[in-house]
């Protein structure tokens, strides 16, 4: 496999999932999505400029972090009325590309038996998987104008991502800390997928009622 068409196809499934959550939990109107297949998959995908946009400087701003293997979690959580979160999507990502100290672009000669298409289906078994989950908006009769989403990155170095978007010399993603003292109640495995130069782990955490339970 070749290191940098590995963080590519991440990339573009990172998007298609972003765009798949903000379908599936129903923050926008169904009307601005159109339904595309990605990774073999029935999706939607938003036509709004402004959403495309957000989604995509966000996905871009990732890149170079996982170009260096300094992403620990990615996540979309979702609010009800400002700042109450109902759930928190996480993509987990263990990478092993940085400790390899090779250009992006040179070929992995390495004991690996996997190869893009390989990660590809399992990609495409994280979308099918994600598609199989009861989403708290589908239990709730009042769903309110109020539901919100914010996008989130935990680096593994700490610090905040900074880089200025190809789009615009005078724009780059505005940045700031996350809430981190949520409570939760739940956290309910999605999909895991295990290969030796590269591994991601896919769940959800769910908000807690009772505010009892506590999960960092």
């Amino acid at each position: 496999m070749i290191r940098k068409d590995i963080i590519t196809l991440t990339c573009e499934f990172l998007e298609t999932w972003l765009h798949q959550l903000l379908f599936k939990c129903e923050l926008y109107p169904k009307a601005i999505f159109k339904q595309q297949k990605k990774f073999q998959v029935p999706v939607h995908i938003a036509l709004h400029p402004q959403v495309q946009a957000y989604i995509a400087d966000f996905v871009q701003s990732c890149q170079p972090l996982l170009e260096k293997g300094d992403v620990r979690f990615i996540a979309l959580t979702v609010m009800e009325d400002v700042d109450r979160p109902v759930e928190k999507f996480v993509l987990e990502i263990r990478s092993l590309l940085h400790d390899a100290n090779i250009p992006a672009d040179a070929i992995l000669q390495s004991e690996s038996s996997f190869t893009l298409a390989d990660l590809e289906q399992y990609l495409r078994a994280c979308l099918i998987k994600l598609n199989t989950y009861q989403f708290s908006n589908k239990h709730s009769t009042t769903l309110s104008d109020t539901r919100t989403f914010s996008l989130s990155i935990e680096k593994i170095q700490g610090g905040h991502p900074h880089q200025q978007l190809k789009q615009s010399k005078d724009r780059s993603m505005d940045w700031v800390p996350a809430e981190t003292k949520y409570n939760w109640k739940n956290i309910k495995p999605l999909k895991s997928v295990e290969l030796d130069l590269i591994r991601f782990n896919t769940f959800v955490m769910e908000a807690s009622r009772k505010g009892k339970e506590r999960c960092p």
